[in-house]
């Protein structure tokens, strides 16, 4: 069964670049979303993994919806994928405690995929012991 991925990108050919890798090369289905607020209002999916770009061209950035998603408490794993070179918002990003940060550049594309597959991995692995031991 594929995990279902939310990508959240403001850039068309990018997010259908994407789109086309994960789920073409992957065990992933993926929903892509322009505007956050629509991936936000689709949560009740429970999406397996989100990636969320920084800019969107509103007032809110990336970093604003992942203070919302961390206040939700519900424990969907975040991998944040942008141009961002602040580092002090990189580190606030950091201490939120998403899943990677993933500077996009010509190689980001391998490093997300394998910042999925290993979350995808590492749950598999924690979801297989505690059916095992029961915890």
């Amino acid at each position: 069964m594929n995990k279902l991925v939310y990508i959240v990108e403001d850039d068309p050919v990018h997010q259908k670049m994407l789109e086309v890798h994960f789920e073409e090369l992957g065990n992933y289905a993926v929903r892509t979303y322009t505007n956050p607020e629509d991936m936000m209002n689709n949560l009740h999916e429970k999406p397996f993994a989100i990636v969320l770009d920084h800019f969107f061209g509103v007032r809110k950035t990336g970093l604003d919806y992942l203070k919302e998603l961390k206040k939700k408490k519900l424990g969907i794993p975040v991998i944040y994928y942008s141009t961002l070179t602040d580092p002090s918002i990189i580190s606030e990003i950091e201490e939120l405690g998403v899943e990677r940060f993933i500077q996009k550049d010509s190689a980001s594309l391998v490093r997300l995929r394998t910042a999925l597959d290993t979350l995808n991995e590492r749950l598999s692995k924690k979801g297989f012991f505690s059916k095992l031991f029961g915890k």
